[in-house]
């Protein structure tokens, strides 16, 4: 009982001794905890600036939802399936290999050995998302994925070079965690990356509706590098290192609306092709559709080489008199637009640019950038089925045949064959016409490249 009594007048006495204390120097102390406050916040304001400097941006041109985001871009979180090498041919990724059913309709896919989440869980075949429509799919065992199509099409494992991702979450198979990913209703803005790896820096991935927009955040340093198809004056800046390389992955082209009363005509679609200088153009130049390094690319195809003569030639054997055509395009592609503009103007024809923000739905002439899918399988681009992919409303029943022929053979040997046809007839009949696969210059600043190169090849 005395001890109780003992505790209870020190707890009394300290108590008032507290409170004497808070009530001489409570100025001191109120003045001391706003401090306190005034450095934690911020602390927090610049704390993220500090750290920056262990950050680098990386800009793209794309409108894309979390479902659509390129493979290419998220390859620092995640693999594919399968992927594609130069050539256009189909290489192990997530899988070591794949069998085909003698029918083409049944696709098995084997996982690799020892593959890890980010939660270093198993790579699984039921963990594994992936939605493909009309294709039934069946994780036959811990390591095994069956696809049924229902018709036989020998481009799809085009299809499994998309992103994969443990179900549910954003768990990946690459160096990097996605952190966090910032949307403006349903298309992504941001994406931030981490990898447990504390050597390596941090990555902001960030998107940007048009090349315009793009090159204006590198020129204000919100973006530390990106690839680019026009330097503009960004050649000249002593502070940013600039890369050139060809991009296959690309083609850019005038696509011509077959459906047009005056470029139903063959021979002024012919004429139009052999109106326009190339030479001046800031690619490699085009023959066709398929690019030059593809295993299936035809290299005895018709050249559509500047001639005059020739246009001024076909235009008389078109019959078409008083030629005008709006050429549509986008910002990107004006000043290669005003080249073909006086071209063609140089063999009478009157042309009208006009600039769209998007792909119009109805045009003469389109020029614009098309993004060529590795495998040469155009199915959607050129058949007469095709509504809404086919945009030059083409239509040829030879074509549809090749297409079709092509897709419905796994025998390279064989495809190889349909499609060297169907570029030799399809740039006769020149239902668009090809210019040339983009020069892409990489841009990056001088002082963030030493971060740059520590990350895995993108």
């Amino acid at each position: 009982m005395f001890k109780t009594k003992a505790k209870i007048r020190q707890i009394k006495f300290w108590w008032h001794l507290i409170g004497a204390y808070i009530a001489r120097y409570k100025l001191r102390l109120i003045s001391l905890f706003l401090v306190i406050i005034i450095v934690i916040v911020l602390a927090i304001k610049i704390w993220p600036l500090v750290t920056r400097s262990n950050v680098v941006s990386i800009g793209y041109v794309g409108s894309y939802t979390i479902e659509n985001i390129p493979s290419l871009v998220l390859s620092l979180a995640t693999n594919s399936l399968i992927s594609y090498d130069e050539s256009g041919k189909p290489a192990a990724s997530l899988a070591s290999n794949w069998t085909v059913s003698d029918d083409g309709k049944t696709y098995i896919v084997f996982l690799k050995d020892n593959l890890r989440w980010h939660d270093y869980s198993a790579v699984t075949a039921q963990s594994i998302s992936i939605a493909i429509t009309d294709v039934e799919i069946n994780a036959i065992n811990n390591k095994t994925l069956e696809f049924k199509l229902p018709n036989p099409i020998s481009s799809f494992p085009q299809t499994l070079t998309r992103p994969v991702f443990k179900a549910d979450t954003f768990y990946g198979t690459g160096e990097f965690r996605i952190i966090k990913i910032s949307q403006v209703g349903s298309v992504v803005k941001k994406i931030l990356l981490h990898s447990p790896n504390h050597q390596l820096p941090k990555v902001e991935i960030k998107f940007y509706p048009s090349e315009q927009q793009l090159l204006e955040a590198i020129k204000i340093g919100e973006v530390k590098s990106a690839t680019i198809l026009d330097l503009q004056e960004l050649d000249t800046w002593p502070n940013l290192s600039i890369e050139k390389s060809q991009d296959n992955s690309q083609i850019v082209t005038i696509f011509i609306n077959n459906s047009d009363g005056l470029l139903s005509s063959k021979e002024l679609r012919q004429a139009l092709a052999y109106a326009i200088d190339k030479s001046a153009l800031d690619g490699h130049l085009a023959n066709g559709p398929i690019p030059p390094n593809n295993w299936a690319y035809n290299t005895s195809i018709k050249n559509y080489d500047y001639n005059l003569a020739k246009a001024k030639e076909l235009i008389k054997k078109s019959e078409a008199k008083n030629i005008k055509i709006t050429l549509s395009t986008t910002s990107e592609l004006k000043e290669v637009a005003k080249n073909i503009q006086k071209n063609w103007q140089d063999i009478g024809i009157e042309v009208e640019i006009k600039e769209e923000k998007n792909v119009p739905e109805n045009f003469q002439a389109l020029l614009a950038i098309d993004k060529l899918s590795p495998d040469p399988d155009q199915y959607s681009l050129w058949h007469s089925t095709q509504i809404g992919t086919n945009i030059t409303n083409y239509k040829n029943v030879k074509i549809d045949k090749l297409l079709e022929d092509a897709r419905a053979t796994s025998d390279e040997k064989a495809r190889k064959q349909l499609y060297e046809d169907f570029q030799k007839f399809l740039v006769e009949d020149e239902p668009a016409i090809f210019l040339y696969h983009p020069y892409r210059y990489k841009v990056t600043y001088k002082n963030a490249q030493d971060l740059l190169s520590k990350l895995p090849k993108m």
